[in-house]
């Protein structure tokens, strides 16, 4: 107890002392050069270093006005600062009629879904331009193809396998596994026997033990429980994010003589484009084959059928607004970087 209040005694002198520097001593002109000094230093570090966590962290609470969620808030609060003797002054109306109109077109269903529908569907139109393959309900094309290896983009497809869980639980993402075992066991039957490559970096944000952070392990177990044999599969782990898991997996299949092999890339539709853009660019030859797909494509059947609630704001609605915001930004990041391979259509 003396040690906690120690410190939080020792942390309200900091605060005091900083408090005490920013407005008594240093000039308000200089806290402005200073302040956007350090925010382009964040901008520039987390642009050349983005899995570096101080920053990325500091980045995730900069681009919260980019997110729908994150965006309302900022409004919201900034509307509450213009609340005076409980009046509201201008243009906090207008902040607040921009935070409903967000909300309400981010948590539409019909919105939603359509703008999943439009990422996922370009996604399979350029690969079926580019390569001549088809990548939905059409097995028997993709069927003839053989592969030297299978890339499965595994990181938040399983969650952790706490005490009182009996077994590893998949999320909602977790029918990459599934399709990943499909695939595998397509290959087999005709013969051809590819590795099967986990990339998954350790679970972040929990305490406990490497094994029960492993989340590339626990991939590996459900695998095998699936019929994939142990001996075929390789953990990727030390990627953090998408880029570096081309990076790592170009360096495996050259390491394994097969560089140049035909590699089968499994991740979800809305991520499809960046990732199969990505591995094209480290000079991986690929057959994306995507899944966790949120909508209907085109011309198939079943058509999901437009029903009242979905003109009633959702959370699942503003998840999957969120997830395409959030990619589109990313596939903006990666080219920047140079990181993406050219599209041809």
């Amino acid at each position: 107890m003396f040690e906690i209040l120690t410190s939080v005694l020792l942390l309200t002198l900091i605060l005091v002392l900083i408090y005490y520097l920013l407005v008594q001593v240093i000039p308000k002109q200089a806290l402005v050069v200073l302040g956007g000094a350090f925010l382009l230093m964040i901008i520039l570090v987390s642009f050349f270093v983005p899995s570096y966590g101080p920053t990325a962290l500091l980045w995730e609470i900069i681009s919260l006005p980019l997110k729908p969620m994150g965006l309302a808030i900022v409004l919201i609060f900034m509307s509450v600062l213009r609340i005076k003797k409980d009046k509201i002054e201008k243009p906090a109306p207008t902040f607040l009629w921009v935070t409903l109109i967000v909300l309400v077109i981010s948590s539409n269903p019909l919105i939603a879904y359509q703008l999943a529908k439009l990422m996922e569907q370009e996604a399979v139109n350029i690969e079926i331009k580019k390569q001549g393959i088809c990548l939905v309900d059409c097995p028997a094309v993709g069927a003839t193809v053989n592969s030297g290896a299978i890339v499965l983009l595994g990181a938040g497809t399983t969650e952790p396998n706490i005490p009182y869980r009996t077994q590893v639980q998949l999320t909602d993402q977790g029918d990459r596994l599934l399709y990943t075992a499909t695939l595998y066991q397509e290959q087999t039957a005709r013969g051809n026997f590819p590795r099967v490559i986990v990339c998954a970096p350790p679970r972040t944000g929990l305490d406990g033990n490497e094994e029960q952070l492993n989340e590339a392990q626990d991939i590996s177990r459900i695998l095998q429980r699936l019929g994939i044999p142990g001996n075929v599969i390789v953990l990727e782990t030390r990627g953090v994010h998408l880029h570096m898991h081309a990076v790592e997996v170009k360096q495996i299949l050259t390491q394994a003589g097969i560089g140049n092999t035909l590699v089968t890339l499994i991740t979800s539709g809305i991520r499809l484009r960046r990732a199969a853009q990505t591995f094209r660019e480290e000079g991986i030859n690929i057959i994306p084959r995507p899944s966790n797909f949120y909508t209907f494509q085109g011309e198939g059947t079943p058509k999901r059928k437009l029903s009242p609630a979905d003109l009633l704001p959702s959370i699942r609605a503003l998840q999957i607004t969120t997830q395409v915001v959030e990619e589109y930004f990313a596939t903006i990041y990666y080219f920047l970087r140079g990181w993406l391979s050219p599209v041809v259509y």
